[in-house]
């Protein structure tokens, strides 16, 4: 039977959790989706591939961004550079290789067996030359590659704790493969482009029936099956030609378990591979290699929970600090460097964000956390400092440098000297009665002196908003959150804590939800807001029912707003989140990186729990000042319709008068126009909207002559 660790936690943990079962439980899920890549595919038109070949030394952390690899140095854009789902890389950052192609989607050949997932493929590289011998290469020249890799589904936590796992681990049946190879030169065929073709009236066909092809004259197309009028079948309509590739596989693994890399070596997060170049024909001035990996979808659900939406992005790898270059050994293993190892934490002590009004100096955090790394064989002098810049120009603090030696990974671990890795927070924000603000915090790690081998993976920096909302979350989802409830009256209730300085008022409540495969997981919810109740929470305060999981599908940042009917008046600490009567698991986005336990609760039964995931759901209050409902009214003329209300698709408009001559104005309740147009057939577009309540003007030239609160489902 193939090892899946994803359904051996599910399993095991079952049996740990048999007292409270029976009621219901919380689970976390993969995503199938992912909206960086998603977004970047929008904003980011493919280039040429570039043809002008590099020189040595190549050298690569991904340390530089997220998203698309750097067009710098690949070629493809199938692999997703972050620093979310590798646990304590080399440097931060990686390059991840898993089931989605470079849309963020599942792919479309993606099966239960081993099929071919992603590519990361390097531009063309000069090993033709020694240029710093400006001679021909030769293989006495002592050319070799590395690079480090690690696969997903790891826990920070050593022993792993299986809750903190994060991403999925590949099984023994996927593969992750380097390739090196070279362009022949030769043009040769690739395939065929293909185009419809309908059949006509009285073109009926049976499984070995032919027709001439009608693009490629002097071909034809053989029926593998029966097809009849009208129906549409695919023809080869031109020829595909393009240079002719050779690749030779140089080194492979099957997938395996970062666990038992720890048992064997509890600093073993991720493994380096060392491979000497020996053949003279690599030496060539388009040399390249590539990364490929093999993933197999489990698209099952888990049938003896009745868990929907479980197939999703699986099947991880992680490929980090890759080196190529001449005057190498077999012992060269540690790249003369210093470097941060993951993104550096809040200023605040509860939360990534919150709104700028309701901050307090009593907000902040002691101490920032650093996980820092020396990758190099010896003992290196190195200094910590950081920085504090409001809207990134105005100096507000710079901590003073402090210099200390790190000790090298490979014998100690990561660097432990207090005051680079829990820095004091010495300073506090100043409320300045604006809306908002930004702050950037700017840490940088470096080792004293010359020949730091990458300087960029020695800053990381972080950005504090202050805008009107509250957050545990910084904004990327590494998994879902979701709620079985297995009685049978099913009824389960999810609710996160915040806390005010002051009093306040909510205007919307926004939620991340995950798309999943057929969008199986999308039912309808009751946006909750309770009170406090010694910590947990209480009365009910406000509840809106008939919500629907919706997507922010335009700047793919996936929270959407839903509003209540009027802004809640809300004091000291209050609960927002969802309630539950199904059996449908709405899959909400979970931050993995950021940990909000003790402040986030579910309820299958009469009794609300903590959870004892690591992470923080993605709902976020926003408050602020009641927003002016004054001149919102119904209809003043009473001639004049809109209708249907609550609407699942368009406002329609009805009265006496000519609608066509009229304009309208679309508003959330936040005041925000969102639309503006020309009435056309009487009726008013709504499709753009995800649900929630909304405000519509109608005007007749510059003259309000209707107001009306419709509602989006």
């Amino acid at each position: 039977m193939t090892y899946n660790p994803k359904r051996l936690f599910v399993l095991s943990f079952l049996f740990l959790c048999l007292p409270f079962l029976s009621s219901g439980q919380e689970f976390v899920t993969g995503l199938t989706h992912n909206p960086v890549v998603a977004k970047a595919a929008k904003e980011c038109p493919k280039q040429a591939k570039n043809t002008e070949a590099l020189k040595l030394p190549f050298i690569e952390d991904f340390s530089k961004g997220v998203g698309y690899p750097d067009p710098t140095f690949w070629q493809d854009r199938q692999a997703f550079v972050n620093q979310s789902y590798p646990i304590f890389p080399p440097s931060i950052g990686a390059a991840t290789l898993d089931a989605l192609d470079e849309e963020g989607k599942i792919y479309a050949q993606a099966n239960r067996d081993a099929f071919p997932a992603d590519t990361l493929t390097s531009n063309p590289i000069r090993l033709d030359s020694n240029f710093t011998w400006q001679r021909e290469m030769r293989i006495s020249d002592s050319i070799y590659f590395s690079f480090f890799y690690q696969p997903g589904g790891g826990s920070r936590a050593n022993p792993p704790v299986e809750w903190e796992r994060i991403g999925d681990a590949p099984e023994f049946s996927d593969e992750l493969i380097l390739e090196f190879g070279y362009a022949t030169g030769n043009i040769i065929f690739l395939g065929y482009t293909y185009s419809d073709y309908i059949l006509g009236d009285g073109e009926y066909y049976v499984a070995g029936d032919t027709i001439d092809n009608p693009f490629i004259p002097g071909t034809i197309y053989i029926f593998e099956s029966n097809a009849f009028p009208g129906e549409t079948i695919l023809l080869p309509s031109d020829s595909l030609f393009g240079p002719e590739y050779v690749w030779h596989e140089v080194w492979s693994t099957h997938g395996c378990t970062l666990d038992g890399w720890l048992a064997e070596n509890p600093l073993q997060y991720f493994k380096q591979v060392l491979i000497p170049i020996t053949d003279p024909q690599y030496l060539r001035n388009n040399f390249q290699f590539r990364f490929r990996n093999y993933a197999s979808l489990d698209l099952d659900s888990w049938s003896s929970g009745n868990i929907v939406g479980w197939a999703s992005n699986c099947d991880q790898w992680h490929i980090d600090y890759i080196r190529l270059n001449v005057d190498r050994t077999a012992e060269d293993l540690y790249p003369n460097d210093v470097a941060f190892v993951s993104p550096t934490t809040s200023a605040l002590s509860l939360y990534q964000s919150m709104p700028w009004h309701q901050y307090r100096t009593s907000d902040m955090a002691s101490k920032f956390h650093n996980d820092l790394s020396n990758l190099s064989s010896s003992v290196k002098n190195t200094f910590y400092t950081y920085k504090v810049l409001k809207d990134n120009n105005t100096n507000i603090y710079t901590s003073p440098v402090n210099n200390e030696n790190a000790q090298p990974y490979h014998t100690h671990g990561l660097h432990n000297y207090q005051y680079h890795t829990e820095p004091g927070i010495n300073f506090s924000y100043s409320y300045d009665n604006e809306d908002s603000a930004r702050f950037v915090i700017t840490h940088i790690f470096r080792m004293e002196g010359a020949n730091d081998e990458i300087l960029r993976n020695d800053t990381c920096v972080f950005e504090q908003l202050f805008y009107n909302y509250y957050a545990y979350d910084d904004g990327t989802a590494e998994g879902g959150y979701t709620l079985l409830s297995s009685t049978g009256n099913p009824d389960a209730s999810l609710a996160i804590q915040f806390t005010l300085a002051q009093p306040d008022t909510l205007r919307c409540i926004r939620m991340w939800f995950n798309r999943t495969l057929n969008d199986e997981n999308v039912d309808y919810f009751t946006l909750m807001v309770w009170g406090d109740n010694g910590g947990r929470p209480g009365e009910v305060l406000y509840s809106l029912e008939s919500q629907l999981p919706a997507y922010n599908e335009n700047d793919y940042l996936q929270f959407v707003n839903y509003y209540p009917e009027e802004p809640i008046a809300l004091d000291g600490t209050f609960y927002v989140g969802f309630r539950q009567t199904h059996n449908t698991q709405l899959n909400l986005g979970f931050d993995q990186n950021n940990d909000a336990r003790g402040h986030f609760f579910y309820k299958t039964t009469n009794e609300w729990r903590e959870s004892f995931y690591r992470g923080a759901p993605m709902i976020r209050p926003v408050v602020g000042k009641a927003y002016d409902h004054s001149n919102i009214h119904t209809a003043q003329i009473a001639s004049l319709k809109l209708y249907p209300n609550p609407t699942t698709g368009d406002i329609h408009i009805r009265g006496d008068i000519d609608t066509d001559g009229l304009q309208y104005q679309l508003y959330d309740l936040c005041g925000r126009l969102l639309d503006a147009q020309q009435i056309h057939d009487g009726r008013i577009h709504t499709s753009q909207l995800v649900p929630g309540m909304y405000i519509v003007k109608v005007l007749d030239d510059t003259q309000v002559i209707a107001t009306e609160k419709i509602i989006k489902k």
